[in-house]
């Protein structure tokens, strides 16, 4: 997948997320959903009965949202670029916390926990398969033709010796 596709989709993705996650008839309260209380707890709930989320979660899903789409339609890949190694670098820490006891609720600020453990882990390798692939591909052929080299130079120092 391309940076610009990946931030397309990722970016269409989030900010449809982020916004939907605003209308209260799609989410179950935090005292419905039994969720672990929270410091900030505004617009706290489990929004589609799968993610819990609070006020800090939405945002975010807006920012992350319109920021992508943003660098999909740029000429250049680069913005792109940057967004899709910005999601892998901010997803996979989130990822990690929300697998950790604790701190699943960042301290009491942010719910990182169940479903947000995966979906957080899936942007963050889907971040970095977009963002680093060109970049590993151009890498393994450095060293690779490195190898050839070598090999060769051993080659022509054997037939001389």
């Amino acid at each position: 997948m391309s940076p610009k596709r990946f931030a397309q989709i990722g970016g269409s993705t989030m900010l449809a997320l982020g916004l939907a996650a605003f209308i209260p008839a799609l989410s179950r309260t935090a005292e419905e959903a039994e969720l672990p209380p929270l410091k900030v707890d505004a617009s706290y709930g489990q929004f589609l009965g799968i993610f819990p989320l609070n006020i800090f979660n939405k945002a975010a899903l807006v920012l992350f949202g319109a920021a992508g789409i943003l660098a999909s339609r740029s000429e250049s890949e680069t913005p792109a670029l940057v967004y899709a190694r910005t999601v892998a670098f901010s997803m996979a820490p989130l990822a990690i916390l929300g697998a950790i006891p604790r701190t699943q609720t960042l301290f009491g600020y942010w719910p990182l926990f169940g479903a947000e453990v995966s979906t957080h882990g899936a942007f963050a390798a889907l971040g970095a398969y977009a963002g680093f692939r060109d970049t590993l591909a151009k890498t393994s052929d450095v060293i690779r033709s490195d190898l050839i080299q070598r090999q060769d130079d051993e080659r022509l120092l054997a037939a001389r010796g």
